[in-house]
């Protein structure tokens, strides 16, 4: 069998690479040591076959190098937290206050005949509402954790506008899947919508760049794990309520990544759409405060 040199003088790590990958095509080759470096040589019927893997594999794994993937990093991600926090403690104190003498967690509870009843404040008010300070602390520790990179991707105002959307949405849906018994409060749908939100953000942008399909897939299934070891365990834990809050974040965030969302320092769309975020919860519960009064 006659062998014809393929490469010469090549450092050994670069010898040892090209040799893998004709070995994984099939090519019979032969590697050997010279003064100016290592050599390869194949049989000469194989040398146009071996040359075309090579360039392939070199065009396909050192191409010129990809600009890195930049992330929006927007201020204020903690303002949003703040706000969160407020709204939640306010409403925690209003309810054992029995403010306005009405009970804020009968007004404000989701159940499934809240559509048949025409009360569609439900699924916002309940979000807001806890069932003891246990139940609130976790809400307000896992919250702040998911949203601060939600709002550093896009901006605190948004970040809760599409928070408060998704999470009221399948809340309601929650409540049209259980028994008319059932009772849903808790802002833990809000806190997985989050991360679904951040999860398919960071999956949809890998797309655009040159990654394995398992790095692109990485944001989703650490996503998924965090839903699996933060939100499926616990005697009184609502596990349908987690899984489509986080399938709505994620729904929203595969279907938004794409748009041209407002950059780092424009603080007007921000304010806005937070001011729009606090205005929904403001109005679900002045229309549950004032029901039937």
């Amino acid at each position: 069998m006659t062998l014809l040199p393929l490469a010469v003088d090549l450092p050994q790590g670069i010898a040892a690479e090209w040799a893998l990958v004709l070995e994984a095509v099939g090519i019979a080759h032969e590697q050997r040591s010279a003064a100016g470096g290592e050599q390869l040589w194949v049989p000469a019927e194989r040398l146009e076959a071996a040359s075309r893997e090579l360039s392939r594999y070199l065009r396909e794994n050192h191409g010129p190098p990809e600009a890195r993937l930049a992330w929006p990093r927007h201020r204020h991600s903690l303002a949003g937290i703040a706000a969160y926090a407020a709204v939640l403690v306010a409403v925690t104190i209003a309810a054992l206050e029995r403010v306005g003498e009405v009970s804020w967690v009968s007004r404000g509870v989701l159940d499934a005949g809240f559509a048949a009843r025409g009360e569609w404040w439900r699924p916002v008010t309940a979000l807001t509402l806890h069932a003891d300070l246990g139940h609130l602390l976790a809400n307000l520790t896992f919250g702040a954790i998911f949203a601060y990179p939600a709002g550093q991707l896009f901006g605190p105002g948004i970040a809760w506008l599409l928070i408060v959307a998704g999470a009221s949405g399948a809340y309601a849906v929650d409540a049209l899947l259980h028994p008319p018994s059932h009772a849903l409060l808790g802002a833990s749908t809000a806190v997985f919508t989050a991360l679904g939100l951040i999860a398919a953000v960071a999956w949809r942008r890998r797309a655009t760049h040159r990654v394995t399909p398992m790095q692109r897939a990485a944001p989703l299934v650490a996503g998924i794990a965090l839903l699996a070891f933060t939100g499926l365990g616990g005697e009184r834990t609502d596990v349908l309520a987690h899984v489509l809050g986080f399938a709505a974040g994620a729904l929203i965030g595969a279907a938004t990544a794409g748009l041209p969302w407002p950059g780092p320092g424009r603080r007007g769309p921000q304010w806005l759409a937070g001011g729009l975020a606090l205005a929904i919860v403001a109005a679900a519960w002045a229309a549950a405060l004032t029901a039937g009064a």
